[in-house]
């Protein structure tokens, strides 16, 4: 009878050990399982990313673009085609943002996950996205200066204007310099993420096979 009890005594504990393990393996796997979502989602959406601010910085456009910008208040015909052609970038931006919000919306879960030091990569691509906008409104104006002939430059004026043009048109163009830093920029962010991710894909499909083997 003793024994009976003291074998029943180690059933329940036996049992009890087991199930406190399956769930302490339930939930790894379930954490694994999350962050393999979150990395997977978040690596892809960076390679959507890069695609797209080819597409905006494409120097080839159609004659339609830039149209949708509402013209200002007696602003001229000239000014109005400079501001238009400077608009393409912007309205190509605005095509794709859903791409970028979604990226921003994922940032701070991503910081929570895996950590402060893994976020760079999304605060690159903001950087790469305000150089984009920061020369849509500059070469808006400078484009549009430029056409004022009537409106005469000093060699000095005339050569800070064409600097500042030499500096924006490479932002706002995919190939208006060699190397592109645009390009470089994104290149570097993708690589980042891919090492960040990568580490995050292989270690949960490794604790996941190894799940699957115990179970």
């Amino acid at each position: 009878m003793e024994c009976l009890k003291i074998l029943e005594s180690l059933a329940i504990i036996a049992a009890s050990v087991a199930a406190v393990y399956a769930i302490s393996s339930w939930r790894r796997e379930m954490k694994g399982r999350k962050e393999y979502e979150l990395a997977e989602k978040v690596l892809a959406l960076f390679y959507e990313a890069k695609d797209k601010i080819s597409a905006i910085r494409n120097p080839f456009g159609f004659l339609e673009e830039g149209k949708s910008r509402p013209q200002l208040p007696n602003e001229t015909e000239e000014q109005k085609r400079a501001r238009d052609q400077a608009y393409i970038v912007w309205e190509r931006y605005l095509k794709y943002e859903d791409t970028f919000n979604r990226l921003h919306s994922l940032r701070y879960r991503f910081m929570a996950i895996f950590g402060k030091d893994k976020v760079k990569p999304f605060d690159d691509l903001n950087e790469v996205l305000q150089d984009l906008r920061a020369a849509v409104v500059m070469l808006g104006h400078f484009w549009y200066r430029r056409t004022q002939t009537h409106l005469p430059m000093t060699e000095a004026e005339l050569t800070s204007l064409n600097n500042s043009i030499r500096k924006y048109e490479p932002v706002f163009w995919e190939g208006a310099e060699s190397p592109d830093s645009i390009n470089e920029k994104v290149s570097a962010m993708i690589l980042e993420m891919e090492k960040v991710c990568g580490k995050i894909l292989k270690r949960t499909k490794q604790v996941s096979q190894d799940s699957s083997k115990i179970n």
